[in-house]
């Protein structure tokens, strides 16, 4: 999901050498085949992970965990593995790289770094911010709205990411483009209109979908060149930092004294916390936000799936029409990066060397 989040990398990816090039014509140019199907299978990892958190977000609730409760110590968690990660890898948790300045380390220099600027800082806790709306959003939509339906509502974000894209002038706007979005705002009114989910549900989903793709192509560019841990780090503390005062507030957060409400949270924490994070923003620093969007559309499928196997949840035929439109108007939007990733065209601009 998008928690959806999906929600904030060079560097981004753990890996050495530069970060990819932002072309104004053909998008994110990865530095190499091999590095771009890695990037695909963080993508690929991270919607797996997401597309399981609904499921476990309605048995915690089953369990008799409460939304404040749920996220503060989903994020709190996050918070203290994301540090212990930093720490293992021989990194101080403030340090980052310079946007676009790292020298290519050999094996023998350790993985150490300046440093960063409070401006710096700001920019990552500002995508902390974004991520915390998503969730607020994600979750409240969760309370009242069947896992499969949230699913397909908040599966209009990778249209919405190529017209913002295009209108921040990272992509060209097109007519494809335009009927991408016609298709999805029609599969969106169609499943919504089928939806037994009360409005409030509906369009908390909906502001899910613009929240979130707004931070998919923030995070494209704010974390760019940084390492993944890094920014999952500061998105952490950013959440752990609401949520755990407002559920203190709220009363809600001592948990359920039962096996099942802590396994759910502490599986929330883990595999669909830590994990699809740091993937999601590894994967998007390698193929760019409007390739990592397709590839995470797969997310309905899983959620849908464990839905109905966990949650015993069917959905209708319109809203099966509706997810189909959404569906359609995502890939539409991305034929020429399905062609890439397909191998039917080449990744690399004719004559330009890789980098």
């Amino acid at each position: 999901m998008s928690e959806t989040t999906r929600r904030a990398a060079g560097g981004g990816s753990g890996g050495a050498g530069e970060p990819p090039q932002l072309d104004s014509e053909r998008g994110f140019i990865p530095r190499e085949r091999e590095d771009e199907a890695r990037g695909l299978f963080y993508v690929v990892v991270s919607t797996v992970a997401y597309g399981s958190l609904p499921i476990l977000a309605k048995l915690a609730y089953a369990a008799g965990v409460r939304t404040a409760g749920l996220l503060a110590w989903r994020f709190a968690g996050a918070w203290l593995l994301f540090a212990l990660i930093v720490r293992a890898r021989g990194m101080n948790p403030r340090s980052l790289l310079e946007l676009g300045g790292a020298k290519r380390r050999t094996p023998q220099t350790p993985r150490r770094a300046p440093a960063p600027s409070l401006r710096t800082r700001l920019r990552l806790w500002g995508l902390g911010a974004i991520f915390v709306m998503n969730t607020l959003t994600y979750f409240g939509a969760l309370e009242t709205a069947p896992a499969s339906t949230v699913a397909l509502l908040l599966y209009t974000y990778p249209v919405i990411v190529s017209l913002v894209s295009a209108a921040l002038g990272m992509e060209r706007l097109t007519v494809r483009s335009g009927a991408a979005a016609v298709l999805a705002v029609a599969g969106c009114a169609l499943t919504a209109g089928a939806a037994t989910a009360p409005p409030r549900g509906v369009a908390l989903a909906l502001a899910t979908a613009v929240i979130y793709a707004s931070y998919v192509v923030l995070s494209s560019r704010v974390a760019l060149g940084i390492p993944s841990e890094t920014v999952s780090l500061h998105v952490t503390q950013v959440c752990a930092v609401v949520y755990v005062p407002w559920a203190f507030v709220r009363g809600e957060l001592a948990l359920p004294a039962t096996p099942a409400a802590w396994g759910t949270v502490a599986a929330l924490s883990l595999f669909c916390t830590v994990v699809p994070i740091r993937a999601f923003l590894a994967g998007l620093e390698r193929v760019g936000p409007a390739r990592a969007a397709v590839v995470s559309s797969l997310e309905v499928v899983v959620t849908i799936t464990l839905a109905a196997a966990f949650l015993h949840e069917r959905i209708g035929p319109r809203q099966w029409a509706g997810g189909a439109l959404i569906l359609g108007g995502v890939l539409l939007q991305n034929l020429g990066a399905l062609r890439r990733m397909g191998r039917l065209g080449s990744v690399f601009r004719p004559g330009r060397p890789t980098v």
